[in-house]
Order: C-alpha cells, then sequence, then structure tokens
C-alpha cells in the first residue's frame, strides 16, 4: 500500500487530499495515516496541511523498491524488487530465489552487507548506506560455457551508466574489476545454477563505491563521491543501471554476442598489454590480445602460443 500512496503522491506536485487518496485506493484516513507515518519512518519527508491534504517533499536515498521501480520504464529488469537494510549477501538471497523459481529479473537490494563478496569469495566492504549491493536473477538461453558473456555484457553497462549519471569513464580490468584511473570503482560477481546442457538461471551481483568515503574504503579503491566531490544519487544510478543491463542484455539475445564484446574491447584496460594472469596453479605471462566468443581472455605468451583464460587475477606488467 506504501507504493501506491508514494505513486499518488509523486503524481501531483501539489497536495493530495486525504479524500482523494482514500477513494483511489479504497482505504480509511486512519489507515492513511498509518502509512504515512510508515513512508515517513523511512526517511521520506512528507507535509501534512489541514483542508489541503498530503504533500511529499522529498525522498530518501535508499534503494526502496518504490524508489527504484517509479519510472524505471523497464521490460525485463526491476519488475519485482525486493529492499533489505543488511543482509549477509544480496547474492544468497537471489540465488535462493532463483532456486524457488522467481521470474527474470528480480532484483535484490540492500543498504549494506555484512558478508559481501567478490570472486573467489574475497570480501567485499559494504559501508551502511554508502554503496549500491545489488544482485539481479537472468533466465538466459545460454550454455554454461557462455556464461562469462554476462559477465563482461554487466561490466559494460555499468560503465556507460556511470558515465551518463557522472560523466566519468570508467575502464574495465578483465574479468570483472571496474576502475577509475587505475583504482577500483566495482566488481561483478556471476553465479549460477546450471545442468549439464543448459542455464536455469544466473545471478549477477553489482558492488559499487558510491558516497562511500575515503576512510572507508580499501587500500586501491575509489568512489564516486571521491571522485566528483559531491554525492550521487545511488537510486537514479540503480536505475540507470538496470536500464543499461537490460538494453544489452536485449542486444545479446538478438544481435549475439559481437557488439557487447566490441564495446567491452574500447572499455578494456587489458587488453594490448602484457599481464600476468595468477591462478591457484601459478601464473602465465604474456600480451593480452583479445577475448573471445566465450567471454575468455586470450593471452599470447612467449613462444607465441596462444592460451584461453576463463578465471584468474591479472597484473599488468610495467
Amino acid at each position: 500500500m506504501e507504493e501506491k500512496i508514494l505513486y499518488l503522491l509523486k503524481k501531483n506536485e501539489n497536495y493530495i487530499s486525504g479524500e482523494e487518496i482514500s477513494r483511489s485506493l479504497n482505504i480509511t484516513r486512519a489507515g492513511i495515516w498509518k502509512h504515512m507515518q510508515e513512508l515517513r519512518a523511512l526517511g521520506y519527508d512528507i507535509v501534512a496541511v489541514p483542508h489541503l491534504g498530503y504533500k511529499l517533499v522529498s525522498c530518501p536515498d535508499k534503494l526502496l523498491p518504490a524508489e527504484i521501480k517509479f519510472g524505471l520504464k523497464s521490460k525485463i529488469l526491476g519488475k519485482e524488487v525486493i529492499y533489505y537494510d543488511t543482509v549477509p549477501s544480496t547474492m544468497d538471497i537471489a540465488f535462493e530465489r532463483g532456486l524457488k523459481g522467481a521470474g527474470e529479473g528480480f532484483v535484490v537490494c540492500a543498504e549494506a552487507q555484512s558478508k559481501g563478496r567478490g570472486r573467489l569469495g574475497r570480501h567485499w566492504a559494504s559501508p551502511k548506506g554508502k554503496g549500491i549491493y545489488m544482485s539481479v536473477l537472468l533466465r538466459p538461453q545460454l550454455a554454461p560455457s557462455e556464461v562469462a558473456r554476462l559477465t563482461l555484457l554487466c561490466a559494460v553497462a555499468v560503465c556507460e551508466a556511470v558515465k551518463q549519471a557522472t560523466g566519468l569513464q570508467v575502464s574495465i580490468k578483465w574479468p570483472n574489476d571496474l576502475q577509475i584511473k587505475g583504482k577500483k570503482l566495482a566488481g561483478i560477481l556471476t553465479e549460477l545454477s546450471a545442468e549439464a546442457d543448459r542455464v536455469r538461471f544466473i545471478v549477477v551481483g553489482i558492488g559499487m563505491n558510491v558516497n562511500t568515503t575515503v576512510s572507508s574504503l580499501p587500500p586501491g579503491a575509489t568512489s564516486l563521491r571521491h571522485e566528483l566531490k559531491r554525492n550521487v544519487s545511488r537510486v537514479e544510478l540503480t536505475k540507470l543501471i538496470l536500464r543499461e543491463i537490460e538494453q544489452y542484455y536485449v542486444l545479446l539475445q538478438k544481435k549475439g554476442f559481437d557488439p557487447v564484446a566490441q564495446k567491452w574491447r574500447e572499455l578494456s584496460i587489458t587488453l594490448n598489454k602484457r599481464i600476468r594472469v595468477h591462478e591457484p596453479r601459478g601464473f602465465i605471462e604474456g600480451e593480452a590480445v583479445d577475448i573471445d566468443t566465450d567471454g575468455g581472455l586470450l593471452v599470447r605468451s612467449d613462444t607465441g602460443v596462444i592460451i584461453k583464460k576463463m578465471a584468474g587475477d591479472v597484473v599488468q606488467i610495467h
């Protein structure tokens, strides 16, 4: 009901009477008052004036379903959004819901994560109310070997969204690090449920340092606030990210991986560099020459052999 009341308040720039709300939503005046109190507790500034009604003055910059869904204008992503103040990990919730049949485009957002994680089980710092901590469930027609395409796709989409919102140029370090001037801004994590020949669903996790202060950032990281010297609306940026992911996701379905791969190449800071790829069994060195149709990184070793890597930590060698 709060979402419906908010929709009415947002549609009306001026006051809307309690009578009109009551008639539109078939709710009592006492019920309206109760829901207004609950909205205020969430951080909405709503004024009430006798004989005029209610007016929405400002909205909190929280990743609330009503905020994300209002004006989102998407066809797939964000039709269902759930929100938590604090969770261990949005990935775990999205994955569990995927196993229970949640639909494509299902989104989980949180203000904070106590056990946020990145690739290889690494910890992702998630200070409360400062970043975007979000997981999206997709059900693509892909083979398990092609899942890396979605990691690269989402990296491109997030870069594009940040550029639209802030003007900042974000680069991609293979496979999933988004950087500004060599410092980590965001990461993309992909987990899947699959059979031998088909993907049941994929959960894409996005962690981004938005309004995080320098003192809360780990070494080698940055935030949009640090780069811009001002805060950025997390709600508006989240909407942009969802729209961009959907746009590239539809493009992937219609035209294949090539357009996405080309855009990834333009944003990459890994290609055409001499790199070292670390993995559990050791490392290889060579020149990163391209990505292949599965999203794997192609590395030309010093012997001239092209080696395909689907995972590993990349370090640029100067």
